[in-house]
């Protein structure tokens, strides 16, 4: 299974203005609970990472180590059943002790239980199938990447392509797409230019839900290039699929379910 995480560095911005006093303004920091992780469809151990804010001033990592993860599942009958609650912790890292085997069709969600009893919940997702990659065909230095749709409804993509030269990563993008953006066909189109004869291209493809697409989509940079740093100028884009249950009231972080697939072309 495809390991997704996002590690949050948050940064000051200083604007340089021409008056002779110097603006202090005051921010009152309010420490956070950051969720990030993303279950698909493949059969192996889960994972997920616990985090908390910190100022614009810290640039330290700061991990939960002592939060209750129990990860459920509700299938095609409405019957709810708990997955796992056994998980492993390295740094903020939580990972099941036991492969999970998820099925397509199923609602799977977290919940998150602090040492001061807050719980966090994640929405319900519906587990979709993998979108299947047709293709992927090189003329000149551009490569076109096909995969086909699914049927009958609005499709939301979470895309990791990566350019390997001479065995080094020289291109490693992170996006989102909906269908409605790309094309209104069955087989939908990704094209990446600059690629070079004996360059390897490698492509995932994961079929998420709408909200973990908005929530990807709001903390993506257009020159972001890192898929292990995204940078945040802005608490607000963090927020995804996260409730916290004690306040009723949406809480920083997303846990994703996707479909995927994936294929690799040497060229």
């Amino acid at each position: 299974m495809k390991k997704l995480y996002i590690y949050i560095t948050f940064i000051s911005l200083f604007v340089l203005i021409g008056c002779v006093e110097d603006i202090r303004l005051d921010f009152e920091f309010k420490e956070q609970v950051f969720i990030s992780g993303l279950l698909t469809d493949e059969s192996d151990f889960v994972s997920l990472q616990i985090q908390k804010t910190v100022p614009v001033t810290n640039t330290t990592f700061s991990a939960v180590n002592d939060a209750q993860v129990s990860l459920f599942t509700r299938d095609v009958l409405n019957s709810v059943s708990l997955v796992s609650d056994s998980f492993t912790v390295d740094n903020g890292t939580y990972t099941t002790t036991e492969m999970i085997n998820p099925t397509i069709g199923n609602a799977y969600w977290i919940e998150v239980v602090l040492p001061d009893q807050t719980t966090l919940k994640s929405e319900e997702e519906i587990l979709k199938p993998p979108v299947p990659i047709l293709d992927i065909v090189k003329t000149g230095n551009t490569v076109r990447i096909t995969f086909r749709d699914q049927i009958g409804e609005q499709n939301f993509y979470l895309s990791h392509i990566e350019v390997l030269r001479d065995g080094i990563v020289i291109t490693n993008v992170l996006d989102v797409f909906s269908d409605t953006v790309v094309t209104e066909n069955l087989e939908e189109y990704l094209d990446i230019s600059g690629i070079n004869d004996g360059d390897t291209v490698r492509v995932s493809a994961f079929n998420i839900n709408f909200n973990t697409f908005q929530f990807y989509n709001n903390v993506f940079r257009e020159d972001q290039d890192d898929i292990e740093v995204l940078t945040l100028f802005s608490t607000t884009n963090i927020v995804g699929n996260i409730t916290n249950t004690t306040t009723n009231k949406l809480a920083l972080g997303n846990f994703g379910i996707a479909g995927f697939s994936t294929m690799t072309m040497d060229f």
